[in-house]
């Protein structure tokens, strides 16, 4: 029984399959389940300026990274001391350093911290938008 591999669409069966392959720490694999399970890889972009995978793959970790931003205090893995708009910012902004270390990025993942932490309210905010989570 073979996957059947679409160019658009729902990966969910696919980002399965290629977490369980890298085996990253448990709350880089559960965030980007909930953000597959919620449809969010539709209004993600993936990651900026890193290219995506094959087949109009997004890079999970930065669909990961959108839900988080976009769902912001809500998000239900933040804990009970980020609740303030900066926290959990700070918070998601961790986490996606974190996830793209667990795909084998450690050089990006740095810079990609770095840049966040410098520019990241503008995209924090544009997710943030009720109609604009781009």
């Amino acid at each position: 029984m073979g996957i059947t591999m679409t160019l658009e669409g729902d990966h969910r069966r696919l980002v399965t399959r290629l977490l369980a392959e890298i085996k990253p720490r448990p709350i880089v694999r559960k965030v980007i389940m909930k953000a597959y399970a919620a449809g969010y890889e539709k209004r993600s972009d993936g990651i900026t300026l890193m290219p995506d995978y094959a087949l109009g793959l997004k890079h999970p970790a930065g669909v990961g990274h959108d839900w988080l931003y976009y769902m912001g205090i809500d998000n239900p893995f933040l804990p009970t001391e980020n609740k303030s708009e900066w926290s959990a910012r700070m918070w998601a902004d961790r986490w996606f350093r974190k996830a793209l270390q667990d795909f084998g990025h450690p050089w990006r993942a740095q810079i990609y911290f770095i840049g966040l932490r410098i520019g990241g309210w503008n995209g924090w905010r544009c997710h943030r938008k009720k109609g604009n989570p781009q």
